[in-house]
């Protein structure tokens, strides 16, 4: 009887060790499947700040400005000052930088595998000496250039759209979205239709985030190699492939779902409509209206001048 408790230990010892290692072993290893918590565009932080307290359509006229300008500064002393203009914007929401950059973890390999075939592969520089070789590919310093760029942009754009959907809930993004499309359409249809789009998009985000986490930890679960830190950047995307199809379906099924909400409230689509809350501007809003008006004239003058 001895003998049979003690391998019984031993076998009940060695499954416990045989499931804990791959993650004991690795410290954060568990921190790859926080897909929502390493997210933070769509996700609202409900707060009393100057940014919050601002109309809704101030904040998407800002957002397209802002984001604009970021596309037109040809520059990386623009750029940087760009994104100081954005991390002031930031604090006076109360809002940490380290959270709202968050959003770049998950999607940085992919970000990589961008910039090593547009500096290896998509060359902007055809004449002239290039910096350095590598094998049979030449680097030259435009390439180098135009790809740092391509990432400082992705950064602002990042950080600039994380600051909008924390300061901005959904209803506000609705209302804001509405109210700029009003004077391009003659019918309110049209611009309800399109804020409910906005809106819907906005809102799927943190969604698909969370069905992504729970189909990675059920893979996982099964033997899937997540969580492992020791594998190389064509591994990982291989390894992400299979989550395509399951997050569409679960998509479609969380859409599914919204239909029938929506159709069992008899919502329609046209229909006058009323709101609970009502948003005036400001003397504050018109200020920042202007200030805005006056960064994106400048970088867009820049870039034509």
């Amino acid at each position: 009887m001895a003998g049979r408790e003690f391998a019984v230990e031993r076998v009940l010892s060695f499954r416990k060790r045989s499931i804990e290692e791959p993650f004991a072993s690795r410290e954060g290893s568990m921190s790859q499947f926080d897909f929502s918590s390493n997210l933070s565009l769509g996700q609202y932080e409900p707060l009393d700040t100057p940014v919050h307290r601002l109309v809704p359509a101030l904040k998407m006229l800002s957002v397209i400005l802002l984001g604009s300008a970021v596309l037109f500064s040809p520059l990386f002393p623009q750029l940087l000052l760009l994104f100081l203009f954005f991390c002031l914007i930031g604090w006076m929401g109360n809002l940490k930088i380290r959270y709202l950059m968050k959003g770049i973890r998950p999607i940085l390999p992919f970000l990589l595998l961008i910039g090593v075939i547009q500096i290896f592969f998509i060359s902007r520089q055809l004449e002239g000496d290039p910096l350095f070789s590598v094998w049979i590919f030449k680097i030259y310093r435009e390439d180098l250039f135009f790809t740092a760029r391509l990432f400082a942009r992705f950064f602002c754009l990042v950080l600039l759209l994380s600051i909008f959907t924390s300061v901005t809930p959904v209803t506000e993004i609705s209302h804001g979205t509405e109210a700029l499309l009003k004077p391009f359409g003659r019918k309110q249809a049209l611009a309800h239709d399109m804020s409910l789009v906005v809106t819907i998009t906005f809102r799927f985000i943190p969604i698909l985030a969370r069905e992504a986490e729970h189909i990675t930890k059920a893979q996982a679960s099964r033997g899937a190699s997540f969580g492992t830190w020791n594998m190389g950047l064509l591994k990982k995307i291989r390894l992400y492939i299979p989550l395509i199809i399951p997050l569409f379906i679960a998509a479609l099924e969380r859409s599914e779902i919204l239909v029938e909400a929506m159709e069992s409230r008899c919502y329609e689509a046209g229909a006058r409509r009323t709101r609970l809350d009502e948003f005036h501007w400001k003397f504050a809003d018109w200020m920042v209206l202007f200030l805005i008006i006056v960064i994106f004239s400048v970088l867009f003058l820049s870039r034509i001048l």
